[in-house]
């Protein structure tokens, strides 16, 4: 059998002591026979239990820094164990509880050893999980920790298992195995706040790529070349999350924040929707409303999931540079729908006030499905909907940070707040309404930044009359190249080619639909185009 990564890593065990028979005078000739169910040496007939409790070192991280001073040991939860003989066939499986005990039982006198995966596996016909932590520059290896080999013996005995953090004192001096048990315990515990208001959740399969050679410049994920921390809900791993770990640039593992984040774009891709484009963004900048409200429910949720207020990233020379976000309060001066800082203020409060249950229920609800694109103000309408008892509390949040509570539109309409200054002209209105059988113009805006920013992209509202195929016809000037989308409760289409004209057949669906639209050069402070839909 081919090896894991680490299949013989670093473990620290208790100390096991077998009672034996002492003393006593002769009695000549007398022969010892085996009680009926213990077994002797030498018998392997009879089964041992074996058990024990997994841990590994967790580096906190408060305010941005690793703590390495204040390592702690903490259960490795929900993990799959396998006991193995000496020729690596398994003879015993079971899981971690949420202490990290394990409890199996083995033939007795049999050469075993015990391996602790980076992995959780639920399957019935409840909740259901699989969840892996893995090597991307080894051929994605899933992580494990073993025990030395050692003799099942005659009776009950007990093999702790400890993954370490390899820090010695300066630097990383050795391996660094509790990284990913790291990784792996934030995913569970984020799996369990979702499980505390959906306990027959069934979470699809997700992978979790992180290495020692994971660095933030893009390239080859086999290289160790994944860019940033990250979500994917594509490509060949499925949904996936990559995770930095180059020393003295940017570790992330024990981020639980930003393990937590991700694991928010996971949970919409699961369970509920995002529409983002993606991209470079921070708190201080105005965004695309689909971008804001993804990024901001990441921040959120990392303190929701992790219940705590703040949002810890670590990085630079021994990990001892970072940032310290507080999630309970917005931006400082111009807070709007376009800003991350105001969405995660929004959310996170929200949760503190009438909990995590109704925002589930907007999120999995009518935000999934509603013909706006993802963004605050479907989120308004779907929480309203779904918990129209709580629908104040929202509303004073929104209040706070200029956010139209007039009207419960998932379309926005009723919104005032036009992005601050300098002032971008195409932020207002949310949706251009776009008739079938004439021409629109349409503007954006590369003032607020280039590519996902406030104004990069406009939208257009088209209703049409009955479901069938439309041809949708863009022109703008000679340097720019429009490209849009389609949506509808979805994705319907992507048209994305060169020059200053674009053009094609989508289908559009009965009723309300969107298309959303950018100019990829992002060629000047106001480019306008003409769009025409018959």
């Amino acid at each position: 059998m081919k090896k894991m990564l680490w299949s013989r890593g670093v473990a620290m065990f208790a100390l096991v002591v077998l009672a034996g028979c002492g003393g006593g005078g002769g009695g000549g000739g007398a022969a010892f026979f085996p009680l009926s169910g213990i077994a002797v040496p030498g018998d392997t007939s009879i089964p041992v239990t074996l058990s024990g409790t997994a841990t590994y070192d967790a580096v906190p991280n408060a305010t941005g820094a690793l703590l390495y001073g204040s390592i702690s040991a903490k259960p490795v939860r929900g993990a799959a164990v396998e006991v193995l003989n000496a020729a690596s066939a398994v003879l015993a499986s079971t899981t971690t509880d949420g202490n990290g005990v394990y409890s199996v039982t083995v033939p007795s006198n049999t050469q075993v050893f015990v391996r602790v995966k980076a992995q959780m596996v639920q399957g019935g016909s409840g909740a259901t999980w699989d969840v892996s932590v893995r090597d991307n520059t080894q051929s994605d290896a899933i992580y494990v920790i073993d025990s030395p080999t050692f003799s099942s013996g005659a009776a009950a005995l007990t093999r702790d298992l400890r993954a370490t953090s390899g820090w010695g004192g300066a630097s990383y001096t050795g391996t660094r195995i509790a990284a990913p048990f790291a990784v792996l315990d934030t995913v569970y515990t984020a799996m369990q706040k979702v499980l505390s208001v959906a306990p027959a959740t069934a979470f699809p399969s997700l992978r979790v790529f992180w290495s020692i050679n994971n660095v933030p410049s893009g390239g080859s994920p086999a290289l160790g070349q994944i860019g940033t921390t990250s979500f994917s809900s594509g490509g060949s791993s499925g949904r996936a999350i990559y995770v930095l770990g180059k020393e003295n640039v940017d570790t992330d593992e024990y981020d639980a924040s930003v393990i937590a984040h991700e694991w928010g774009h996971y949970y919409q891709s699961a369970f509920s929707r995002d529409d983002s484009p993606g991209g470079e963004h921070s708190q201080s900048q105005r965004v695309d409303r689909r971008l804001a409200f993804s990024e901001g429910w990441g921040n959120a949720w990392s303190g929701i999931a992790l219940a705590r207020s703040n949002y810890t990233d670590s990085g630079g020379a021994a990990q001892a540079q970072g940032v310290n976000i507080d999630l309970s309060v917005g931006p400082a001066s111009n807070p709007g729908w376009y800003r991350e800082a105001s969405i995660q203020s929004i959310l996170w409060n929200l949760n503190q006030q009438v909990g995590f249950q109704p925002i589930h229920a907007a999120m999995t609800g009518s935000f999934k499905t509603a013909v706006a694109v993802t963004s605050i103000h479907p989120f308004a309408a779907a929480f309203n909907a779904a918990s129209p008892g709580s629908a104040s509390a929202l509303a004073g949040l929104l209040g706070g940070q200029n956010i139209s509570v007039a009207a419960n539109d998932p379309f926005g309409t009723a919104e005032t707040n036009a992005g601050g200054t300098p002032v971008i002209a195409s932020a207002l209105p949310m949706y251009v309404t776009a008739p079938i059988g004439a021409t629109t113009v349409a503007c954006v805006s590369n003032i607020a930044g280039a590519g996902n920013k406030l104004g990069s992209f406009v939208y257009l509202r088209v209703t049409a009359p009955s479901a069938g195929a439309r041809q949708i016809s863009v022109t703008g000037p000679a340097a720019a190249d429009p490209d849009f989308e389609v949506y509808s409760g979805r994705l319907l289409a992507l048209s994305d080619g060169l020059g200053s004209t674009e053009t094609a057949a989508v289908g559009l669906l009965a009723g309300d639909n969107v298309v959303v639209l950018r100019d990829y050069n992002d060629s000047a402070a106001s480019t306008c185009f003409n769009v025409s839909i018959t």
